[in-house]
């Protein structure tokens, strides 16, 4: 079931892709944004400004419709760097042998969802969720304000998204850090978990830790939901009108988010962990095998397409009334 997930994912994305030629996503970008020109001429601020102001409201909120699936998957995730410690055995011999890594037993939804309610109740699926909000808003108006920047610099619509993509990288580290300790239990307040991180890690703990997956993460990612948003809006609007931008975040969101999630589930462990990105690699594929890198794809495909119909929603909301 998942391989067949992933081929589809991948098929569709290839043929969007074959069909939809860079010269035509340049006329599109360019015949929206002359669009909103066109009805705002009276207006005082320009594009890129509007986008960052949109922008950050629309990840706020889009974040914190889709929290408690944020807190399954992390929860899943951190799981896997349970399950995944390898244990080594050794004969009388000298002779050295792996020993099988235990089983995780939250291998679906329910599991998860009812460890959750157990520990923290309602309260325990929104650990963290105010440091996110304030960060995505951060986050997403840097996305939306720099990819319309690249937009009216001429440069491509995929150049524009993997410079939004690489520019977010830097910001999300941090806001992600405070997420992932939040929503594993590891602290009670945000502020008792900044002061621990500054105080035992450093700066650099909370700035970098997980930069490299995150890079990794982001510029593909949203090379390929500014991509497929885009492809989609220019089928969807006319036979879904006023709700295409949702429907396009919700898919685009959702669909992006699968070719990266090997990598998310590195980049979760390590800044839960503060390990080498190189060994939760070798330790989860010894533990866990191909699967392990899989661990929590569902849950997040479900909160990527409500984050991404939300923001995409609310962003053009706020776009077509500023």
């Amino acid at each position: 079931m998942l391989r067949l997930l992933i081929g589809m994912c991948i098929f569709s994305t290839a043929k969007a892709w074959v069909s939809r030629p860079q010269s035509a996503f340049r006329q599109q970008a360019a015949s929206c944004r002359s669009q909103v020109k066109a009805t705002q001429q009276y207006k005082m601020l320009p594009d890129a400004a509007i986008s960052i102001i949109a922008g950050s409201i629309a990840g706020a909120v889009g974040v914190g419709a889709a929290y408690p699936l944020d807190t399954i998957k992390t929860k899943q995730q951190v799981d896997i760097e349970i399950y995944s410690n390898i244990e080594y055995d050794v004969s009388s011999t000298g002779e050295v042998s792996i020993i099988a890594a235990a089983s995780s037993n939250n291998d679906s939804l329910l599991p998860t969802v009812l460890e959750i309610w157990k520990n923290g109740g309602l309260g325990g699926f929104y650990g963290g969720v105010q440091t996110s909000m304030i960060g995505q808003a951060i986050i997403k108006a840097a996305a939306f304000g720099v990819n319309a920047a690249a937009l009216d610099a001429h440069y491509s619509m995929v150049h524009a998204a993997a410079i939004a993509g690489f520019i977010t990288a830097f910001l999300a580290v941090p806001v992600d850090r405070v997420k992932v300790l939040m929503q594993t239990d590891s602290y009670k307040s945000e502020h008792e978990c900044l002061k621990s991180v500054l105080e035992n890690e450093g700066l650099g703990g909370l700035l970098f830790t997980g930069l490299v997956p995150t890079l990794f993460r982001e510029v593909p990612a949203y090379t390929l939901y500014f991509f497929l948003y885009g492809a989609l809006m220019s089928s969807a609007t006319e036979t879904l009108g006023s709700i295409a931008p949702a429907f396009s975040g919700a898919l685009a969101g959702a669909i992006c988010v699968v070719p990266v999630h090997p990598v998310d589930v590195v980049k979760t462990i390590v800044q839960h962990s503060a390990a080498e990105w190189q060994d939760v690699v070798a330790d989860i594929y010894e533990g866990q095998g191909f699967e392990g890198f899989w661990e929590g794809l569902f849950p997040r495909m479900g909160r990527a397409a409500v984050n991404h119909a939300v923001t995409f929603a609310v962003y053009d909301f706020i776009v077509h009334k500023i």
